[in-house]
């Protein structure tokens, strides 16, 4: 999968909160998918905001709060991406290589 700094910095600052995080997650489910198509992805708002990855045999689940969902959106265009990258990561989720620019320039 590819990047596209220029778009992703306009959705950036003119999305909300909750429709850029959405895009995210839908971005990383894309990327997943190209590893394994059986991967998905869902987002849930409750006091804060609830990911959940489902694989085959994997199951992963994160919060965001919407404070930290807020500065990440400002701080970068692909900092929250980084941001639920290295969660998953940090759960087991084996990141691979190679199959365009997205992940190597999210996990720099």
């Amino acid at each position: 999968m590819y990047k596209n700094g220029f778009a992703r910095s306009q959705m950036a600052r003119s999305m909300s909160r909750e429709t850029f995080l959405k895009y995210v997650a839908t971005t990383i489910e894309r990327q997943l998918q190209e590893w394994n198509a059986s991967y998905a992805v869902v987002v849930l708002k409750l006091t804060d905001y609830h990911v959940w990855v489902n694989g085959t045999e994997e199951y992963y689940e994160l919060s965001v709060a919407v404070d930290e969902l807020e500065q990440l959106q400002k701080s970068s265009p692909y900092a929250l991406d980084r941001h639920i990258w290295r969660l998953l990561q940090n759960q087991g989720l084996s990141i691979e290589k190679g199959y365009g620019d997205y992940i190597e320039f999210v996990m720099q």
